[in-house]
């Protein structure tokens, strides 16, 4: 049955020193296509894309954090967004997905910071994002990567968190205001890990997990075909390839949707 797999991985601070571990989680998952974020060095990307026999794009950010995509298909076309309110960056790309035709996936790194001031611009970034979807039209669609926004129902162990983070969310009395993921949902787009599973998913930090900043969201039309989506988080390298876990989003083509979680 013809299948894909989309991963969303944050390198930390471009995978410099780190490409043997990153490599070995990418070739223990084995993505179709991988959205990199904080992909900052394009070095970086291209050698790990080599290393897997993949494509890739490359895309900068609108500050020093920067945004790729590896494919096993074909890339059509690809540009990047990152322009205000768009900022850090959205990378979208129409792939060749066999069984299934074109295939767009928009790579998505929003600004980090669970203050308000951030979380609402990450709110206008969904909007904009949105307003260039819909002007794109593009069919079958996904969005993933670092969102650095919490959804509804989620929480945070900010107890675990860093003493420089828990310091700065004192500044509003360790309040999570959620803007910007009820945007993406308003719209119809599916959370592909919240539609398999009901546990925190925790993707950040590696090694003492506290918040689910990543995500893999489907148009609809694409959500029906989804089988699986799961933190990676049983591979030895993965603690010392990243500050992130990856996730991985399973879709499949034809016959019945599955009903079981996994």
């Amino acid at each position: 049955m013809p299948g894909f797999t989309a991963l969303a991985y944050n390198l930390y601070f471009g995978g410099t020193g780190r490409e043997a571990e990153i490599a070995a989680v990418l070739a223990h998952s084995a993505p179709d296509v991988a959205a990199l974020t904080e992909a900052d060095d394009p070095g970086v990307v291209e050698r790990l894309a080599a290393r897997a026999g993949m494509q890739f794009v490359w895309g900068r950010g609108s500050g020093d954090r920067h945004i790729a995509l590896l494919s096993r298909h074909p890339v059509r076309e690809w540009r990047v967004h990152n322009h205000p309110p768009l900022t850090q960056a959205a990378l979208a790309a129409t792939i060749e997905a066999p069984g299934f035709g074109p295939l767009t996936v928009v790579a998505v790194h929003l600004l980090p910071y669970l203050l308000l001031p951030f979380e609402i611009r990450r709110w206008q970034a969904v909007g904009k994002l949105l307003e260039i979807i819909r002007q794109d039209s593009p069919g079958p669609h996904l969005i993933l990567g670092d969102l650095n926004a919490i959804a509804p129902g989620d929480r945070v162990l900010q107890r675990n968190n860093p003493a420089k983070m828990r310091r700065v969310m004192a500044l509003q009395a360790g309040l999570i205001f959620r803007l910007a993921i009820p945007r993406l949902l308003r719209a119809g787009y599916v959370d592909c890990y919240r539609a398999r599973h009901n546990d925190d998913g925790f993707t950040w930090m590696t090694g003492n997990p506290t918040t689910r900043y990543d995500y893999v969201f489907a148009s609809p039309d694409l959500a029906a075909h989804l089988r699986a989506c799961r933190v990676l988080d049983d591979h030895p390298a993965v603690g010392a390839a990243s500050d992130h876990y990856p996730l991985l989003a399973r879709f499949e083509w034809g016959g019945e949707q599955a009903d079981g979680r996994g």
